[in-house]
């Protein structure tokens, strides 16, 4: 009987041992719960802000590389403008120097059609307009070419109306004259041509 009463207190003793082990794990259970909820929620908190941080720097790399296209684009649209300015440059440099040739050149047109009334005159005035025609010709090689303006309909592009005029066999804003020639420089207006133009009503 008496043993029967130790192995009762002895199994009695077991469960109460078993009873707080189990609550030792359930608390120890709750507590790595916990502690793994509380990991867990930082670790979302982390990668969201990683989330974010990937976010503005996709975004600013995206600026950047739209600021950069901008600026190549601005390099080369600059380069082209200045390849087209020293072409034109080139292109035009004698402009100035040629402006003089050609108001030398009508000096001496002007002067051929002086009429000439002896023999040695005349050969003055041949030797005038042989002069004349050689500088022309020298600077049609460069791209110099009169402008045609004589029964052609008037063009302010080409030139300069300085008087007017009414003749009925012709139409209206034709040019009846040529007082002074103009030129172009290769597609380059360099001086315009002074004309007289018909102009029929008031």
């Amino acid at each position: 009987m008496k043993n029967a009463s130790v192995n009762e207190e002895m199994e009695t003793v077991a469960e109460e041992e078993t009873k707080e082990k189990c609550c030792c794990d359930k608390e120890e259970c709750n507590h790595q719960e916990k502690k793994n909820k509380k990991c867990s929620r930082k670790e979302r908190k982390e990668l969201e802000e990683v989330k974010a941080l990937v976010k503005e720097l996709q975004a600013t790399n995206m600026d950047l590389q739209e600021k950069l296209m901008i600026s190549k684009a601005d390099s080369i649209n600059y380069r082209k403008r200045k390849d087209e300015e020293t072409a034109n440059l080139l292109k035009y440099a004698n402009q100035d120097l040629i402006v003089d040739l050609l108001e030398m050149i009508e000096n001496l047109d002007r002067a051929s059609q002086v009429k000439t009334t002896t023999e040695e005159a005349e050969k003055i005035k041949k030797g005038i307009e042989m002069t004349s025609t050689q500088f022309k010709n020298i600077l049609s090689k460069y791209g110099v070419v009169e402008i045609e303006a004589l029964d052609y309909p008037f063009d302010p592009n080409y030139m300069e109306a300085m008087m007017v005029d009414k003749d009925p066999t012709k139409p209206d804003g034709i040019v009846l004259e040529v007082l002074i020639k103009g030129y172009k420089l290769k597609e380059k207006v360099i001086k315009h041509s002074i004309v007289k133009v018909n102009k029929l009503e008031d």
